[in-house]
């Protein structure tokens, strides 16, 4: 059964010490936050888990101190993005072995053909995400990667959802720009 209560209440709960709240919450968003996480850090799925690891640390630190601002849910990712930027300051090298495949969808397996061009398409688009400047691949990931909606996007990089959906439409344009001069010989 699925817990009923908000994001806010799970927070509030455990600043109260109610410690179970903070595992509803964790299983709630985690698998977004490492896949958010894995997307700034160039695919490399052990620095991602690091991140968020990390991300929960500060949540345990700050969650008395949270003042509801923001939703907890741009919280987490706001946080998550940070710990992931500090990270890339760093000069994390990129995982060679870190990039996902691609999921298959139940049932019958895909021609070798088409998974194998359906890999090489893949792993172009993470070649050409990772190669965008950091605010132009974090607009991508937020709102086609973790499907966040363009307000709460906007919420989560401090921006006005006008600013958000300009700025979203030029990284759409670049995207597809880098994509087809990879077919174009």
């Amino acid at each position: 059964m699925t817990d009923p209560r908000t994001d806010e209440q799970l927070l509030s709960d455990f600043a109260k010490g109610h410690d179970a709240a903070l595992g509803v919450l964790a299983a709630r968003h985690e698998r977004a936050l490492v896949g958010l996480a894995r997307g700034l850090l160039n695919g490399n799925t052990d620095s991602a888990r690091d991140a968020v690891q990390d991300s929960w640390v500060r949540v345990i630190k700050s969650a008395k101190h949270f003042q509801h601002r923001a939703a907890v849910k741009t919280w987490l990712y706001r946080i998550v993005i940070n710990k992931c930027m500090d990270l890339r300051r760093k000069q994390l090298p990129p995982s060679l072995n870190g990039h996902a495949a691609p999921h298959e969808p139940p049932g019958e397996s895909p021609a070798p053909l088409a998974t194998m061009q359906s890999q090489e398409r893949t792993h172009q688009l993470r070649e050409k995400l990772d190669a965008m400047n950091g605010e132009t691949r974090l607009l991508l990931l937020l709102c086609y990667h973790e499907g966040l909606s363009h307000p709460e996007a906007a919420d989560v990089l401090g921006i006005p959802v006008g600013t958000l959906k300009s700025r979203l439409h030029a990284a759409l344009e670049s995207l597809r720009t880098a994509m087809a001069s990879e077919i174009t010989p």
